[in-house]
C-alpha cells in the first residue's frame, strides 16, 4: 500500500491551486463523476487521496464518502484505542487542522516524538502542493489513528 501511495509522488500542483489532473482521478474512484467541474478551492484532497490509496489496494472501507478528512474522524469503530500499536498504512488525521495521511512509521519509543507519513494536498515543508513521502510530523498533533487492514 505505501509503494502505491508513494508511486504518486509525481503530483505537484502547478499553482498551488489543487490543480494537477490526478488529483481528480482520487475523487473519481471515490465515486465523484465530474471532479472537474469542482471549484479548485472546494476540492482538498488529502483524504480522497488516502481513499484511493486503498481502492488501489482493494482495502475495504465501508459505505460512504471518503472524500472529507470528517469521514475518517467518525469512523470510531476503526480508530485505535489506547494501547493499541499504530502499523504501517493506518490513517493518521490531526488536531491542528483537517488532514488525513497514511502512516509509514510510528517509533514505538515514546520518547521518540515523531512519526513519518504519506500524504497529499500537503507541502511537506516545500513550497509546492503535491503528494509526498516520508514526511516528518509530530506524535502531539495526532487526533486519530484509525486502522481497516485487519493485523495478521
Amino acid at each position: 500500500m505505501l509503494e502505491t501511495a508513494e508511486g504518486q509522488t509525481f503530483v505537484q500542483e502547478k499553482t498551488n491551486n489543487n490543480d494537477h489532473p490526478q488529483i481528480n482521478e482520487y475523487f473519481r474512484a471515490c465515486g465523484i463523476k465530474h471532479p472537474e467541474r469542482m471549484a479548485a478551492k472546494a476540492k482538498p484532497y488529502c483524504a480522497a487521496f488516502v481513499a484511493w490509496v486503498f481502492i488501489q489496494c482493494k482495502v475495504p472501507m465501508g459505505k460512504g464518502s471518503w472524500t472529507a478528512v470528517a469521514a475518517f474522524n467518525n469512523v470510531r469503530a476503526r480508530h485505535l484505542k489506547k494501547g493499541q500499536t499504530p502499523l504501517p498504512a493506518d490513517v493518521i488525521t490531526y488536531t491542528i487542522w483537517s488532514h488525513a495521511e497514511l502512516l509509514k512509521h510510528w517509533p514505538p519509543d515514546p520518547r521518540v516524538r515523531i512519526f513519518v507519513a504519506n500524504g497529499a494536498n500537503t507541502t511537506a515543508g516545500n513550497n509546492r502542493q503535491g503528494v509526498y513521502a516520508n514526511i516528518p510530523r509530530p506524535k502531539s498533533i495526532v487526533r486519530h489513528i484509525v486502522r481497516f487492514i485487519p493485523e495478521t
